[in-house]
């Protein structure tokens, strides 16, 4: 099976992603759908690996999966994401300002 591709306790393991989220990335439609062995289970190829690297540094970023699948979507149509990916921080940036802001003036 690992020359065909990663099962998910594979992918799980190698990206320090639990199955559970894989399986919700994969419904989001963050993660293409894998393809399936014959007996059903979930065969990944390598790009998952290079796509769960890119959402474990967004979600700590601050990006939601929404914002996430959005930039996916961009790269995966095979446009460059650059300029919707500044707009995204351009705007949490904004939202830290107000936030901080609003902790000045009620200290």
């Amino acid at each position: 099976m690992a020359r065909e591709g990663l099962l998910i306790g594979q992918v799980a393991v190698r990206s320090g992603v639990s199955r559970k989220a894989l399986r919700l990335y994969e419904s989001a439609g963050i993660l293409p759908a894998p393809r399936r062995s014959a007996a059903g289970y979930r065969v990944y190829g390598n790009d998952a690996l290079a796509i769960l690297g890119f959402v474990s540094r967004a979600r700590r970023l601050g990006f939601r999966l929404v914002e996430i699948k959005e930039i996916v979507q961009i790269r995966r149509s095979g446009r460059c994401p650059c300029a919707h990916v500044l707009d995204l921080v351009r705007a949490k940036v904004a939202e830290l300002d107000q936030t901080l802001a609003r902790t000045r003036s009620s200290t």
